[in-house]
């Protein structure tokens, strides 16, 4: 599973209640449209940094992060990028 198909799961499962025919692509506008509001980038964060081991700083919290899948998985790219080896 793909980075952004493991966000794409969690989102579908986790953050829309009715996913009936939903099917988000990696561009979708998340929180333009609605489909993620304050409450669900608080629990996508807690999320993100649990399942991949990463932190997400305050000046990480810009919009254009978390507009869509793509760039959510581009910001997970980057942190990852950055982290010391073990």
């Amino acid at each position: 599973m793909t980075t952004r198909d493991i966000i794409r799961s969690f989102i579908t499962s986790e953050l829309i209640v009715d996913t009936d025919g939903t099917h988000l692509s990696d561009t979708d506008l998340l929180l333009e449209t609605g489909i993620v509001d304050s409450f669900g980038i608080m629990s996508l964060l807690g999320f993100l940094e649990d399942k991949f081991s990463v932190q997400v700083s305050a000046d990480d919290l810009l919009p254009e992060n978390f507009e869509s899948i793509a760039s959510i998985s581009a910001l997970i790219a980057q942190k990852c990028a950055g982290q010391p080896e073990a």
